[in-house]
C-alpha cells in the first residue's frame, strides 16, 4: 500500500469482509486493513491513522499509546458503548473516540419491548409446555391483562424514549426515570410518567427495562436492593449493556421467587459460558447480544461508522464524539 494513504484498522468485528467500509473510506483515499490477525509486530500497525473497533477487542492505555505513536488520530466504535476503550486515555494521547448512535434504535427498542411481551405472557413457559408433553398441566404462571400492567424504562435518551413510546401503545402504564433527562409537556401529553425517583419506579412496575450506558455511576445500578424493592411478580429486561444488571442477585431473586424472571441480552462477560448458571434458570430469556440486530441495522453501523472514521481522517469533528 501507498505511504501517502492513510490506514485504518479494523478490529474486534465479527463479519467476514470490510467492503462497506471499503468503500465508504475510498472517498478518503484511505485503506481499510482487517487487523484481527495482524500479528503485534506486523509493519502495518506503524501507520495507523484510525481504528475501527468492534465488541471482540478492548484498547486499554498500553495498547493506545502504541496506537499513538504510530500516528493514529481516531477510534471510532462500532456501537453506542465504548466501555471497551478507554476514552480518558485516548483523549490524553490527543486520539478523538466516536461512537455510532443511531443505527439500531427501533431494533433495540423493539427487543426490549417483544421480551416484555413473551415474559408477560409466559411464553417461555407455555414453549417448554408444549415441548415436554404437558399441554397446559402443572403450575401455570400468573398472567395478566397488558393493560393492568405497567412498563417502566431507566433511561431516556434515544433508545429508552423510543422504548417508552412503543411500549405505551401496548401496556397500561410506562413509566420513566433518568437522572438527567426529564420529559416534556410532549412526552405526558402522549401518556408517559416520569417517576421521582429510581426506587418509586422499582417499586411500582411490573416490568422495568434498562437503556443506560455502563459507566461507573450505572454498575450494578439494578442490584439486590433495588429488586427486592420490586414486586415479585415483575420481570427485568437488559438490553443496554452487562454490568448494569448484577447477575448474581437477579438470579438469586429469581430462582427464590423474589422476581418473576429476567430477560437479557447482554453479559457482564461475553459471550456466555455455557455452563453460566444464567443459562440452566428457564425464567430468565437469554439472547447472544442481537438486540440491534437486522440487515438494515448490519449495513447502517458499518457505514455510519466509517463516515465517522473519513470525517476524523479529514481534520474534522465527528458527530457522535465520546471525547474531542
Amino acid at each position: 500500500m501507498s505511504e501517502d494513504r492513510p490506514v485504518v484498522v479494523a478490529i474486534g468485528q465479527s463479519w467476514d469482509d470490510l467492503q462497506i467500509e471499503e468503500k465508504v473510506l475510498e472517498s478518503s483515499g484511505a485503506t481499510i486493513v482487517d487487523g484481527r490477525n495482524l500479528a503485534a509486530d506486523d509493519p502495518a500497525w506503524d501507520n495507523v491513522d484510525g481504528v475501527l473497533l468492534g465488541t471482540a477487542t478492548s484498547l486499554d492505555p498500553d495498547r493506545l499509546a502504541d496506537l499513538a505513536r504510530s500516528g493514529c488520530k481516531g477510534i471510532v466504535r462500532y456501537g453506542i458503548g465504548y466501555d471497551n476503550v478507554d476514552a480518558a486515555a485516548a483523549t490524553e494521547l490527543g486520539m478523538v473516540v466516536a461512537i455510532v448512535r443511531n443505527y439500531c434504535v427501533d431494533e433495540v427498542a423493539e427487543h426490549a419491548v417483544a421480551c416484555g411481551l413473551s415474559l408477560a405472557r409466559a411464553l417461555p413457559h407455555w414453549d417448554r409446555n408444549v415441548r415436554s408433553g404437558a399441554w397446559r398441566a402443572g403450575a401455570r404462571p400468573s398472567m395478566h391483562r397488558l393493560s393492568e400492567l405497567s412498563f417502566g424504562v431507566v433511561g431516556f435518551g434515544l433508545i429508552g424514549r423510543t422504548t417508552a413510546l412503543k411500549a405505551k401503545g401496548l401496556f397500561g402504564r410506562v413509566q420513566i426515570y433518568d437522572p438527567v433527562v426529564q420529559l416534556t409537556e410532549g412526552d405526558r401529553a402522549l401518556g408517559l410518567e416520569a417517576a421521582d425517583d429510581l426506587n418509586d419506579l422499582l417499586a411500582t412496575v411490573d416490568i422495568v427495562s434498562v437503556h443506560l450506558p455502563l459507566i461507573p455511576a450505572t454498575r450494578n445500578l439494578i442490584d439486590a436492593k433495588g429488586m427486592a424493592r420490586m414486586k415479585p411478580t415483575a420481570f427485568v429486561i437488559n438490553v443496554s449493556r452487562g454490568g448494569i444488571v448484577d447477575e448474581a442477585a437477579l438470579l438469586d431473586a429469581v430462582q427464590n421467587g423474589k422476581l418473576a424472571g429476567a430477560a437479557l441480552d447482554t453479559f457482564t462477560k461475553e459471550p456466555l459460558a455455557a455452563d453460566h448458571p444464567l443459562v440452566s434458570e428457564p425464567r430468565i430469556l437469554l439472547s447472544p447480544h442481537v438486540a440491534w440486530l437486522s440487515d438494515e441495522a448490519a449495513v447502517d453501523l458499518r457505514r455510519l461508522a466509517s463516515e465517522e472514521m473519513a470525517l476524523i481522517l479529514r481534520g474534522e469533528k465527528p458527530t457522535t464524539p465520546v471525547t474531542s
